[in-house]
C-alpha cells in the first residue's frame, strides 16, 4: 500500500525538453527534491525547473549536487517547501531485504491521474510493485539495485519506496532513485530468417541508485529549505 506521504510528494519535473520525476525529501530540518541526473544534467548553481501543477509552474532553485561519474542522482534545493512538514519521508536502506517487494513512482510518458484539491492541485503519479532482484556495484564503487518491475520513460528520478521487515506496512521509506530501465536489441525476423534490423524492447528490469548517494550529495551542501 502506497501512502499519501509519498503520493503527495512525488512530483512531475521538466527541464528544457526533459520531462521526468523528482520527489521531496527531508533531511535534518530541510527540504529537498531528489531526482535523477539526465533529467537535471544542464543545471548549475541557481535555476529554473517546471513542476505540473494545473499546467507547468516554474519553480526556482539551487543545485545542492550532482552524482559523479555513471551516478545517475541529482539534488536540488527548491526556493519554496514544497511537502508538509507533518507528512515526512526519509531516505536509508537499513533493513531492506534481497528479494522483498518495493513500489516506484512516477510519470510515465507525462501520464498521471488529477485528484484536484485532494492533492492540492497536483498531478497523482503512477504507482508500480515490483521485487529487489539483485543488488550490484557500479562503476565507481556505488551500489545499484534492479527490480523485476517494468518501467518507462517518465519514471526516471522516482523514489523506490519500500517497507522495512516487523515494521508496520504502511511505514514507507525511500531506498532508490530509478534510473531507467534494462532494454535488449531483438533481432527482426523475415520469413522466420534473422535480419540486420533490431527493435528495443523492455528487458522488465527497473534500474535505481541507493539513496545514500543523495543523501551523501545533500551531507556536502545542505542548503535545502527550512521546514514549516
Amino acid at each position: 500500500m502506497i501512502t499519501v506521504n509519498v503520493l503527495q510528494r512525488t512530483f512531475c519535473i521538466k527541464v528544457g525538453n526533459s520531462i521526468g520525476t523528482c520527489f521531496a525529501l527531508d533531511f535534518e530540518g530541510r527540504q529537498y527534491l531528489v531526482t535523477a541526473r539526465h533529467v537535471v544534467e544542464s543545471l548549475a548553481g541557481e535555476a529554473q525547473v517546471s513542476i505540473l501543477r494545473e499546467g507547468w509552474q516554474s519553480l526556482s532553485v539551487i543545485l545542492v549536487g550532482h552524482g559523479q561519474h555513471s551516478v545517475d542522482v541529482s539534488v536540488l534545493a527548491p526556493s519554496v517547501q514544497l511537502s508538509r512538514k507533518d507528512l515526512p519521508l526519509s531516505g536509508s536502506i537499513d533493513k531492506i531485504t534481497f528479494a522483498q517487494d518495493v513500489y516506484f513512482l512516477g510519470f510515465p510518458h507525462g501520464l498521471h491521474s488529477e485528484l484536484g484539491v485532494i492533492n492540492r492541485k497536483f498531478p497523482v503519479p503512477f504507482v508500480r510493485k515490483a521485487l529487489l532482484s539483485a543488488i550490484i556495484t557500479g562503476d565507481d564503487g556505488e551500489q545499484i539495485f534492479l527490480l523485476d518491475g517494468h518501467g518507462n520513460p517518465g519514471f526516471s528520478g522516482g523514489p523506490v519506496v519500500f517497507s522495512k521487515l516487523g515494521r508496520p506496512a504502511n511505514e514507507l521509506t525511500v531506498a532508490g532513485v530509478v534510473s531507467g530501465h534494462h532494454v535488449i536489441q531483438s533481432p527482426v525476423l523475415s520469413s522466420g530468417e534473422e535480419t540486420s534490423l533490431r527493435v528495443e524492447e523492455n528487458a522488465g528490469i527497473v534500474i535505481s541508485y541507493d539513496i545514500q548517494l543523495a543523501l551523501d550529495l545533500i551531507k556536502a551542501n545542505p542548503i535545502g529549505v527550512l521546514l514549516k
